[in-house]
């Protein structure tokens, strides 16, 4: 396995850090700034934005983002052959995932979906920063 020398400027002493040890380390920060995006959208939309609207614009950016990964990932076990039709199931999950999330008054569903949110946008971006 390929090995990366690491200079530590205080000691001057060299760390050698395995390749596999960075990928990791890119994942779970891949993954945690994924799994932000749905917790901002969350807070911005049920906290902040009622005393400032404007913050929606916030909120519209978080979703165009996670929108397509999360359209990906519900075609993904949505029958991904049939063409339109699998299209239209995992985009009609993602407006209802996410627009609930955003829009539920019901805090009991809201939360739910902000859960499921994390969990998926995680996963993927886990999965995918290789």
């Amino acid at each position: 396995m390929p090995l990366r020398v690491v200079e530590r400027s205080s000691s001057h002493k060299r760390k050698i850090v395995k390749v596999y040890q960075i990928r990791t380390i890119n994942r779970l920060l891949a993954a945690s700034a994924a799994g932000f995006l749905p917790v901002a959208s969350y807070v911005l939309a049920h906290v902040e934005s009622r005393s400032q609207p404007s913050l929606w614009v916030l909120v519209l950016a978080a979703l165009a983002y996670s929108a397509p990964t999360l359209a990906s990932w519900a075609a993904s076990w949505t029958h991904k052959g049939h063409g339109k039709t699998a299209l239209l199931k995992a985009w009609g999950f993602t407006v209802l995932l996410e627009g609930t999330m955003v829009l539920s008054h019901l805090p009991l569903l809201s939360l739910s979906g902000l859960v499921i949110l994390v969990a998926i946008n995680s996963a993927q971006a886990f999965h995918r920063a290789r």
